[in-house]
């Protein structure tokens, strides 16, 4: 009979039955594709939109100017605090500092893949976006795409960072919280960065919806992979063999 959980072949390890990536953090997997598709075909139907609709513009100018007209000091700074939830060094430096410790805590490099793909992810995908579309900021710059170099407003980087980043601490941690708290974790905070940076104007309304969906996307292949299958030299990941 095959022994169960931990194999050891070749100086390398595989956790099939491997406790710390089941139970919680199996559960995350997405079961289907056609919510990522649908979040991509909404991803490129907006992005086409910002081009031949012109009342789609007009619409994100006019939640820019209803946001000048009735931000209050108090809920200014609030929301100032909300789009900075997404500020992408230190979410990534915090993620990253989870994964390793989680490394150190389970003798595995295992944790520190998620939060390494999350930064992958997220600066593969964004920078060459905002480059490509050079799009204005709501205050600094036209609401048009493709209105010239220097222009890097869409899609927004802090939502999709908050989409990516968040998700990636609710895998690593799922282990340590409930259900409701992973869900809380994962989701809460790109909506409060979506509304925050819209509401300060930093972006448009279409840039934080933009970047929902593509961090949406980006997230799901993440939760995907199956972290505790990757074939690793045993030095790197050294629990015990179960029995």
């Amino acid at each position: 009979m095959r022994p169960r959980g931990r194999q050891r072949r070749t100086g390398t390890t595989t956790a099939p039955d491997d406790s710390r990536w089941g139970g919680s953090r199996a559960a995350m997997r997405p079961a289907s594709w056609w919510p990522d598709l649908l979040a991509a075909a909404a991803f490129a139907a907006l992005t086409v939109a910002l081009i031949r609709v012109p009342a789609l513009l007009r619409l994100d100018v006019a939640v820019r100017d209803w946001a000048d007209t009735h931000r209050s000091p108090p809920v200014a700074w609030t929301t100032l605090v909300m789009d900075h939830l997404g500020q992408g060094g230190p979410v990534m430096t915090f993620t990253l500092i989870v994964g390793f410790v989680l490394a150190w805590r389970n003798r595995s490099v295992r944790p520190i893949g998620p939060a390494g793909l999350a930064l992958i992810l997220t600066t593969a995908s964004i920078v060459p976006l905002k480059q490509y579309t050079q799009r204005g900021s709501p205050h600094h710059g036209p609401v048009e795409l493709f209105s010239g170099p220097g222009y890097v407003e869409y899609p927004s980087g802090h939502v999709n960072n908050a989409v990516v980043y968040y998700g990636t601490l609710a895998l690593l941690l799922a282990p340590y919280l409930t259900r409701a708290a992973r869900t809380a974790l994962r989701w809460m905070p790109p909506v409060l960065v979506a509304i925050g940076t819209t509401y300060v104007s930093y972006h448009w309304l279409t840039d934080a919806i933009a970047g929902f969906l593509l961090g949406f996307v980006l997230i799901r292949l993440s939760l995907r992979i199956p972290w505790g299958r990757i074939p690793l030299p045993a030095a790197l990941d050294r629990q015990p063999v179960a029995h």
